[in-house]
């Protein structure tokens, strides 16, 4: 996350028959026998929202991946008493609608345009579409990129083709910054104080013996956790020797502060 810390999000876990041995959750197996259920809990809820949120959110508010976001554009009429002005967002609302956008046209009258840019800024909808009698006459409509605060045109024509696009651009650059973030604040470390330093802003890629008390240690030293450990060890591994007590290690183990 963007204070450095782990979030652990979207794990499983085999909880096995511990929790119903202790509330007496059984079932009638085929046999005609009751025994205890064994249950799993999976962690893709609330907490994964944090993760969007903490991960990708700026001093304006949220900022959210096209593919997740409930609206992906909102329509912004701007001048709307002008002759055509709603009557052209109404046909662009119509438009990106059937091609499949979650859109949402913005008609309240009892605020401002200046309101409606920071509450929808505020809310993370990834493309604002301003349509005023400007953007008529000259057949194009104004873009505001939240992830990128870029402010440009593009033509009425074809929108929903180059919109497409764009959502493709956001979501992937929203992704790179994320990664970007993540790797400049991961540092490989060699011995303790090292693993120090960087778990104060972010993870400690180590090599690790295996051996219990060596976490133990670390998370009494720093407050740090064990956070994960490569499937492909051979592709990470950078030494042999335990971040912690010197001896012999194969594993490699990213260590953080954890909420």
């Amino acid at each position: 996350m963007q204070d450095g810390k782990a979030l652990q999000a979207g794990t499983s876990h085999n909880f096995g028959t511990n929790f119903a041995e202790a509330y007496d959750i059984r079932f009638q197996s085929k046999e005609g026998k009751l025994e205890y259920v064994h249950e799993t809990s999976w962690g893709v809820s609330t907490r994964l929202i944090g993760a969007l949120i903490m991960t990708h959110g700026d001093e304006r508010g949220l900022r959210l991946p096209p593919k997740v976001a409930p609206i992906q554009a909102v329509i912004l009429p701007i001048a709307a008493h002008k002759g055509g002005v709603m009557e052209a967002c109404d046909a662009l609302f119509d438009t990106l609608k059937k091609a499949g956008f979650r859109v949402k046209l913005d008609t309240r009258d009892t605020v401002s345009a200046g309101f409606k840019f920071n509450d929808w800024e505020l809310k993370g909808v990834p493309v604002r579409l301003e349509v005023g009698p400007r953007d008529l006459e000259n057949g194009v409509v104004t873009v505001f990129r939240r992830d990128t605060l870029e402010k440009f045109t593009l033509p009425l024509d074809g929108i929903e083709q180059k919109l497409a696009q764009l959502m493709d651009e956001i979501q992937q650059t929203l992704y790179d910054q994320a990664k970007a973030f993540r790797d400049e604040r991961t540092v490989t470390v060699h011995n303790m104080e090292e693993l120090g330093t960087a778990v104060e802003t972010g993870f400690a890629k180590a090599m690790w013996c295996g051996d219990r008390a060596c976490e133990d240690e670390i998370k009494e030293k720093f407050n740090a956790s064990s956070r994960n450990m490569p499937f492909d060890q051979a592709a990470h591994r950078f030494g042999d020797t335990c971040v912690c007590c010197g001896k012999k290690a194969d594993r490699v183990m990213y260590f953080a502060k954890a909420y």
